[in-house]
């Protein structure tokens, strides 16, 4: 994982010092999704509903024209990117208890994408395998239920983000855009990691969501804008 994060970064940093690289900047939404490892594995005693929270990415991405055809171009990237979610677990603890686990989730990673265009007119269609590593991030919410006859469980949930998932993640995205006058351009990209973010959490009482295998899918919305060559 960490020399295919470290190849995806030398890549671009040697493309973007290529002399007919043309500079741009990339702004816009995000949202974030998990598998339902967690809910399918344990369906019989949790259910697991998750409300996607709007984030946002910021980034700076290069594109160099091939010289073998006019329609492709490499197009290495370096992005900031928010991610959020809003969790809410049901689950049977010891003693038959139903406890509810009620939490935001926020992940703050840097992308570095490096994708294969193809333009079509006014179409851009782009495809590539992206490295992320987890910048930082946390839960936050609470755990609640009923604790006895006469009293109540209440335990607040406020961790790290880097207790629950790993630092590098891995997968391939796949987009469509088009290109706009004054070289303004609108572009959506979907992304799917292939490699598991989850990792045992540390702590008592940990971000209870992820339980098992889960991997990463974020969509993103995003305002381009290339600066004029010279």
């Amino acid at each position: 994982m960490n020399k295919q994060f470290v190849w995806l970064v030398t890549s671009s940093l040697l493309l973007a010092g290529a002399a007919h690289a043309q500079v741009g900047l990339r702004v816009g939404g995000s949202l974030l999704a998990f598998n339902e490892a967690f809910a399918e594995r344990h369906a019989t005693t949790a259910s697991v509903q998750t409300r996607g929270r709007l984030g946002y990415q910021v980034g700076v991405f290069y594109q160099v024209q091939l010289e073998e055809s006019p329609y492709l171009s490499l197009v290495p990237e370096v992005q900031f990117s928010r991610e959020q979610q809003a969790v809410t677990l049901a689950d049977v603890a010891a003693g038959g208890r139903m406890l509810t686990s009620d939490y935001r989730l926020r992940l703050d990673y840097l992308n570095v994408p490096l994708l294969l265009r193809a333009t079509l007119g006014v179409l851009q269609l782009e495809a590539g395998p992206q490295g992320s590593i987890l910048l930082g991030g946390r839960g936050e919410g609470a755990t609640m239920g009923p604790g006895g006859p006469a009293s109540s469980y209440y335990q607040p949930i406020d961790q790290p983000a880097t207790d629950r998932y790993h630092r590098f993640d891995f997968g391939l995205a796949l987009g469509v855009g088009a290109k706009l006058p004054s070289g303004l351009g609108l572009s959506v990209r979907a992304y799917q990691g292939v490699a598991q973010v989850n990792g045992s959490s540390r702590g008592a009482f940990p971000v209870p969501y992820s339980g098992s295998d889960e991997f990463r899918w974020t969509l993103q919305a995003s305002l381009t804008y290339q600066l004029p060559t010279r």
